[in-house]
């Protein structure tokens, strides 16, 4: 549920130094549109209704991130981070939904 007028900010970081994906540039979701994208080693911030939240992260067609639910509050960023996860490539497609680490 979002309140009318009030703006928040979802901050995102993607961490620097991991040797996968660090040239490919994220997809960021919030609440199912595309709400912006995310290098290596970048913070973006989201401006969005104060409430709740869904994010979730895509690299290409099939490979995600999990959902994640967060509160957003006037006045101060809701943080979340971002990386590959810990998947190795080869497995990838056996559980594309852990592609992408979001917290």
């Amino acid at each position: 549920m979002t309140e009318p007028g009030l703006d928040g900010i979802i901050r995102l970081r993607r961490r620097r130094g991991h040797y996968r994906d660090f040239l490919r540039v994220y997809r960021v979701y919030v609440d199912g549109n595309l709400a912006g994208k995310i290098a290596q080693d970048q913070t973006v911030d989201l401006v969005v209704a104060v409430g709740e939240h869904r994010v979730r992260l895509a690299a290409g067609e099939s490979y995600t991130s999990r959902e994640v639910v967060i509160r957003v509050r006037a006045g101060k960023p809701a943080e979340l981070t971002c990386r590959p996860g810990a998947v190795p490539i080869l497995l990838a497609g056996l559980i594309p939904r852990r592609y992408i680490r979001l917290r």
